[in-house]
């Protein structure tokens, strides 16, 4: 089957969790026998290091100004920015010739561009219509976007074949909608790791570790679980802080205010590249997720459950793995003052982990993905 998808971010060095998920479908659907051809309509300002290939199709420079307006939203608002730009009807005629069975989009932001090619040209109509949805986006956006978000997601909705939900409890909401399609779960993964490498630690003594990406709610999870200063950690241990989010930490005036202290206690480490997070992963004493709020799965979860290292969860990071709780060494608190006391322990060796890899490969890419790509064999049927 030749599947055409779309989405807002280029994939080419996936960071962030949706880039990762669409990778990984890719990866798979390729895998599986199928021509998938991703197309990433998006700002070079956000993703500055997208392919040559995925330069092409990037938002024009001359409309990044309207994209970044502070008064809009860069993902709500990047089809009323390109409606009238021609880069839309070149792409639009690529896709006539691709002539695919399948127009897959990545979250629903791109779907007004093309809504009309889809539904009366001759070849494209032909096309199954499928809604990968990373969550419910009207639950997670500003309020005074909701309802606009909602009439997109329930346009898109209506008008597939397929909807993919990442959790039971998206695949509820899409099919509670109506003309709500097919729907098939496909929970966030990742990659195993390789049993045999030894990567190098890439800090010194012992540390906890957090990853994620400039999302707010990891911010909002970050201040609810740790607090100002993460002063509870045993001597001579830190916390770790990877990812885009390390900016959203130590630029807010909470870090700021006890910023010697938190020099003491925290290792801001940015964006890294992807042999320096499988080293701290390797190494590190214990795995956080400080997730408190937020809509679909984490895929951070379902890293940390591969690593097989003791696991710190707040309840909503384990949305969508609820399973996995009662694994060797995956500690799940209802509050911030059980959290600080479970990876305290965590790191002074109090509590621990055996888990195996064996006892956590349902999490994997291929095992979690294999939903859909049986679906897929369905739709091309």
């Amino acid at each position: 089957m030749k599947i055409a998808a779309f989405g807002h971010y280029p994939i080419h060095r996936p960071l962030h969790g949706g880039q990762r998920r669409v990778a990984a479908i890719a990866r798979q659907a390729r895998a599986a026998g199928h021509i998938f051809r991703y197309v990433p309509i998006y700002s070079t300002r956000s993703y500055p290091d997208g392919s040559p290939d995925e330069q092409r199709t990037a938002v024009p420079m001359a409309l990044l100004p309207r994209l970044h307006d502070p008064q809009r939203r860069e993902d709500l608002h990047i089809s009323d920015a390109l409606a009238a730009h021609p880069l839309i009807p070149g792409l639009i005629g690529e896709l006539r010739d691709f002539a695919p069975d399948a127009v897959q989009f990545e979250h629903p932001w791109l779907y007004p561009l093309f809504a009309e090619a889809l539904e009366r040209d001759p070849i494209l109509r032909r096309a199954r219509l499928i809604y990968s949805a990373h969550n419910v986006e009207a639950a997670l956006i500003d309020p005074h976007w909701r309802a606009q978000a909602e009439a997109l997601e329930a346009a898109l909705v209506a008008a597939a074949d397929l909807v993919i939900a990442v959790c039971e409890a998206d695949a509820r909401h899409f099919a509670c909608q109506q003309g709500a399609p097919a729907i098939v779960v496909a929970p966030n993964g990742c990659w195993a790791p390789d049993p045999e490498a030894r990567p190098p630690a890439p800090l010194d003594g012992a540390y906890a570790l957090v990853a994620g990406s400039a999302h707010p709610p990891n911010a909002t999870g970050y201040w609810a679980s740790f607090g100002e200063i993460p002063g509870f950690l045993p001597p001579r241990s830190r916390l770790a802080v990877a990812g885009a989010m390390t900016q959203l930490i130590t630029t807010d005036a909470r870090y700021e205010r006890y910023a010697q202290m938190n020099a003491e206690f925290v290792a801001p480490l940015g964006v890294v590249a992807e042999e320096t997070l499988s080293g701290l992963l390797h190494h590190a004493r214990a795995i956080c997720l400080p997730i408190t709020e937020g809509g679909g799965t984490n895929l951070k979860t379902a890293e940390a459950l591969l690593s097989c290292k003791p696991v710190v969860a707040m309840r909503p990071a384990m949305r969508g793995f609820e399973d996995a709780e009662g694994l060797s060494g995956v500690h799940v608190a209802d509050d911030p003052v059980q959290f600080r006391r479970l990876l305290r322990d965590a790191m002074t060796g109090a509590i621990g982990s055996q888990r195996r890899p064996e006892d956590v490969a349902q999490y994997g890419w291929p095992a979690q993905l294999a939903p859909l790509m049986s679906r897929y064999e369905s739709l091309a049927a």
